[in-house]
């Protein structure tokens, strides 16, 4: 055992952040605390993103940073762990000569056996296969109230513009039974709330271990004593099956909210980017849901600026946008990426039109979330209190079984509690409230 201290950053997804609890679980195990100061790390790891060339860019900056700390400390290690890790590979090194050690995320339940090559060899190590998957990993997690769960890692779609496949490799979903011992073990710690991540979760089960589907998993999950929410990030909309769909709207505990990414109203280019549906396909589904759940909450993607979109692509973009009323929508210019077919598509769009249609999107989106919201004053709604609001800490904050956010007056006391809170008033991206009582 060491008491050694750790700077861990992590950028990018909510699978990212659960992948940093997990390496900072197995530190844990090694005697590592962590430290929001770099220069007093003897360990610094970025647990980087490659969805977009803007998170490269601000890791290998961070790495510049640590490097000038190494030359003051020549005894720091400097690890890059993450998707960027296994984007970049051994670049990483000849980029950034002060790193000491590269890893991806399938290899971070070797992170012990990695850092003592590092020590002992005194040598640079890139670990960067797809080693196999043996055990559930210890992790640190943030709070006591929300957790996030992983039931499954890698992608078998081919998006033309997407990453993840290469970066996180095939599908594997992990048996619903480990699934349901973990959140079990999470409950009797006192978590109330569990995000299950993966790539794609709609498509958990495939795997030959798995046990059952996603919505078979979700009824398993739905009878843990304890746990009083359950959601769920990232789903493909060819995957949002009518079972599924029966699930949400059935069972107790799952949450009215659902994160379906669009990426495209125009045909040619949900063709070009290999979504495998048409915007009227996906119409259907929503129309599905929303007749199913009637207050559902629906947020979604939408990659502006792809290869070939002509200004008539980009409006019926916008038509979508109008049509559907999401709640919420992450915007995104094009990004180009290695190893994605569409690197090499023609009719590039030029940086400028990009920045414009991206702020097109995001002003008429402003207006739709606005109004939306509108409808919500005067309403009460159960809240999951996560604590002070970080705006102002003489207020609670908390979200509705929809992801809104609401802060209110209340007793710190509350914390971790489902109250019951009116909403009074509208702000751009949450609500102020008044609470009315506990659940």
């Amino acid at each position: 055992m060491t008491n050694s201290l750790v700077y861990l950053k992590t950028f990018g997804c909510q699978m990212n952040e659960h992948d940093s609890e997990r390496i900072m679980g197995i530190l844990s195990e090694l005697g590592y605390t962590t430290t929001e100061h770099p220069e007093n790390a003897d360990l610094a790891l970025l647990n980087t993103c490659s969805i977009r060339e803007k998170a490269d860019q601000k890791a290998y900056s961070d790495l510049g940073r640590m490097e000038k700390l190494k030359k003051k400390n020549p005894s720091l290690i400097i690890g890059v762990a993450g998707c960027m890790a296994k984007q970049e590979g051994s670049r990483i090194f000849h980029r950034s000569p002060g790193v000491d050690l590269i890893f991806n995320s399938k290899n971070i339940w070797r992170l012990p056996l990695l850092l003592e090559a590092v020590q002992k060899r005194k040598q640079k190590i890139a670990a960067l296969e797809d080693t196999p998957y043996l055990r559930p990993y210890p992790s640190q997690r943030q709070g006591k109230i929300k957790a996030w769960v992983s039931i499954m890692e890698g992608c078998d779609k081919s998006c033309t513009y997407c990453v993840v496949p290469y970066t996180r490799g095939r599908e594997i979903s992990r048996p619903i039974q480990e699934i349901v011992t973990e959140i079990d073990g999470l409950s009797r710690s006192g978590f109330k709330e569990i995000t299950l991540l993966g790539q794609n979760v709609n498509s958990y089960g495939k795997s030959e271990n798995s046990q059952g589907d996603f919505p078979d998993l979700l009824k398993a999950l739905n009878n843990i004593e304890g746990i009083e929410r359950i959601r769920f990030i990232t789903s493909h909309p060819w995957d949002l099956s009518d079972k599924l769909i029966h699930a949400i709207a059935t069972l107790t505990k799952i949450c009215e909210h659902l994160h379906l990414p669009l990426q495209s109203g125009s045909n040619s280019i949900l063709q070009r980017m290999q979504r495998a549906y048409t915007y009227s396909e996906y119409f259907k589904k929503i129309t599905k849901l929303r007749e199913a759940i009637p207050n559902i909450s629906l947020t979604t993607d939408i990659i502006v600026g792809f290869p070939g979109e002509k200004e008539n692509d980009f409006q019926e973009t916008l038509n979508g946008l109008r049509e559907i009323q999401f709640d919420g929508v992450f915007c995104f210019t094009y990004s180009h990426r290695p190893n994605t077919p569409a690197l090499n598509f023609s009719e590039q769009i030029p940086n400028e039109i990009k920045k414009q249609r991206l702020q097109d999107v995001l002003n008429l989106q402003r207006e739709i979330t606005e109004k939306g919201h509108q409808r919500f004053v005067g309403q009460t709604h159960e809240v999951l209190v996560e604590g002070p609001s970080k705006l102002n800490l003489d207020r609670l904050s908390g979200r509705t079984r929809t992801n809104k956010v609401i802060n209110f007056k209340g007793d710190r006391s509350l914390s971790g509690r489902l109250v019951k809170v009116k909403i009074t008033n509208v702000k751009s991206y949450s609500f102020d409230g008044e609470l009315c009582d506990k659940i």
